[in-house]
């Protein structure tokens, strides 16, 4: 897929993926009005993210009472793995998200 125009921002995501690969961390926030390519973007980051565990989540108006919707839903295909988390943040996760 080609994406046009949108360079700087796939460079972006290149290189925090790359810091990634060497146990950098970052984070990118995408922003702005519906229809602009955000999604497109996210699925161009989801491809180039060889070897790492996508999570992706999707927020919608009837969850916003839900405090931590949004946060089940990225975690709740990992929730085996709840475990390797350490026991304070463990303990808050299971908490937040109903688990325990």
């Amino acid at each position: 897929m080609v994406i046009v125009g949108r360079a700087l921002e796939l460079a972006e995501i290149a290189a925090v993926l790359e810091a990634a690969r060497h146990g950098a961390g970052a984070s990118l926030c995408l922003v702005g009005e519906p229809g602009i390519g955000k999604t497109t973007l996210l699925d161009a980051a989801a491809g180039s993210a060889a070897g790492f565990l996508v999570l992706r989540a999707t927020g919608v108006p009837a969850e916003l009472s839900l405090g931590h919707g949004a946060l089940l839903a990225l975690l709740l295909p990992v929730r085996d793995r709840l475990d390797a988390v350490p026991g304070p943040q463990r303990d808050a996760l299971a908490a937040a998200l109903g688990w325990a």
